[in-house]
């Protein structure tokens, strides 16, 4: 009796979290009626209500991204296309409107060159989401759990030669891509980059409003957060320049 009632309570969430997701397929496709119709506003407290509710998706970000894009809040665009992009960094779509949204802002900031080797470990690491690495790293395994039984198992020396070197191939490939999956999985729980949504702030070399003025920022342009001090936090931009500003002028993601 007790296994039927546990079943049956399995089956009840189940049956809820079904009733959620087409609910929220429902509302998603309301608020895209309206974004079609151009009522924008509406689109965006239908989109955002979606969003309280816990709901969170590469779609509904971008299309929340377009409807601030539309009603020329830039900044809050390139906020919601960067949460995009941190969940899939391979979508040619959200990126090539983030770069529209990015050109109409007054900030346009030269970013520090990076090392060749690290551009391209991060380029490959942005090629599939953390769920992807992950995914592929079961894959390797069971590859390499494969060629493995192979080399132990056959007898003959050409084929136990080539599953020698075919699985230390896997293991590196492997490696690499659980290294990936970790990185991905880490950046997605860390909040240290924000997008400036004060109109104009001034960065001060001193968590105080009597520090000695470095430079300007506008909205809409994107910082990293290095460290934070009461309601201070200290941010460094693309460029390299670093100074604090208040964290009240900016949303982190």
């Amino acid at each position: 009796m007790k296994k039927i009632g546990l079943l049956i309570v399995c089956l009840m969430v189940a049956a809820s979290g079904l009733k959620a997701q087409v609910i929220q397929n429902q509302e998603f496709a309301k608020a895209n009626f309206y974004y079609n119709e151009s009522k924008y506003d509406t689109a965006l407290v239908i989109y955002e209500r979606i969003i309280d509710e816990g709901y969170v998706s590469v779609p509904l970000l971008y299309n929340i991204g377009n409807t601030y894009f539309k009603l020329r809040n830039y900044p809050m665009a390139i906020l919601n296309y960067e949460k995009a992009l941190k969940l899939d960094p391979s979508n040619d779509d959200v990126k090539q409107n983030l770069a529209i949204a990015n050109a109409l802002i007054t900030d346009k900031i030269e970013p520090l060159p990076e090392f060749f080797m690290k551009k391209w470990w991060k380029n490959t690491g942005n090629k599939l989401s953390a769920n992807g690495w992950a995914t592929t790293s079961m894959i390797l395994l069971g590859l390499i759990m494969f060629s493995l039984f192979v080399y132990f198992t056959t007898r003959t020396k050409g084929i136990k030669k080539s599953m020698f070197f075919t699985s230390l191939m896997l293991i590196l490939l492997f490696v690499c891509t659980v290294i990936f999956a970790s990185q991905k999985y880490i950046y997605l729980n860390q909040h240290d980059e924000a997008i400036v949504m004060a109109p104009t702030i001034t960065v001060k070399s001193s968590p105080s409003s009597s520090g000695v003025d470095l430079f300007v920022l506008h909205e809409g342009t994107k910082i990293e957060i290095l460290d934070k001090a009461d309601n201070w936090d200290k941010i460094k931009i693309a460029d390299g320049s670093v100074g604090w500003m208040p964290s009240s002028s900016s949303l982190k993601y």
